[in-house]
């Protein structure tokens, strides 16, 4: 098979860059099917962002913060987000906190599942176009990619150096799966830290990027001996970097071992 071209395109919401990434094997083929794709993508994510900003008087989140608790009964989106949130708070044991700032704030969860949702309402279906390869989704660093099962292509994902982002430290061949960096020069202020903050950033692997921001955000906020013991528990994948700058992989799933440069 002849080396697949790379398109992409950018959209700006919710204050940060969306980028949509096709891999394909005729780029005239690809153009219209990424214009289509953007179009969809730039549609769901403003009705995102008009339902859940915590800026915006008017959206959900900002209605229940205000106390209209209602939206429990009336909204299921809104009530599946506010469930996996809380779910996430139980399983991290309070490291993810979606009362971080006191009141009910999804910041550090919608933006993975909307990444994720979208991919898999806009972008996977093209999968089915002989002419499309593989797909992606990177909100503000974080991203879900799927490739077709008949395709032995994989994403290349590097990882910025937290105290020099024009440098790569790491990178992951990824072909079906998510990846998410939490920082505190990465929009962190929905963190609540819990810990001592001795770590710099963390980034985790998994098959959905909901699951990887919460568990991403989760080490940041809890530091690097709560961040050690959920590793002992649970089967994640990804590194982290302390304070001082020294890197640790951790690879207990199965995507692909860490390069480090």
């Amino acid at each position: 098979m002849s080396i697949p071209f790379i398109i992409h395109r950018t959209l700006q919401e919710m204050t940060i860059p969306f980028t949509i990434s096709l891999a394909v094997t005729d780029r005239a083929a690809g153009a219209p099917l990424l214009t289509q794709a953007a179009e969809q993508v730039s549609t769901a994510l403003a009705r995102i962002n008009r339902l859940y900003s915590p800026f915006r008087e008017t959206s959900l989140v900002r209605r229940f913060q205000a106390g209209d608790q209602g939206l429990l009964l009336t909204e299921p989106e809104f009530q599946e987000i506010y469930a996996a949130t809380l779910a996430a708070a139980h399983y991290t044991q309070g490291d993810f906190d979606p009362f971080f700032n006191g009141a009910f704030d999804p910041t550090g969860y919608v933006k993975g599942w909307a990444v994720e949702q979208i991919t898999t309402a806009f972008l996977t279906p093209l999968l089915a176009n002989p002419r499309v390869i593989a797909v992606s989704l990177n909100g503000g660093g974080d991203l879900q990619a799927a490739t077709r099962p008949d395709s032995a292509f994989t994403w290349h994902i590097g990882i910025e150096d937290p105290a020099n982002p024009q440098r790569i430290i790491a990178a992951y061949e990824l072909a079906n799966g998510a990846v998410a960096t939490s920082a505190e020069n990465k929009r962190g202020h929905h963190i609540r830290h819990t810990g001592p903050g001795d770590l710099a950033q963390v980034t985790v692997l998994a098959d959905h990027l909901a699951d990887a921001d919460v568990w991403a955000t989760a080490g940041m906020a809890g530091g690097e001996a709560r961040w050690q013991t959920h590793l002992a528990d649970n089967q994640l994948t990804g590194l982290y970097i302390t304070a001082d700058r020294v890197l640790h992989p951790f690879t207990k799933g199965a995507i692909r071992d860490v390069q480090t440069a």
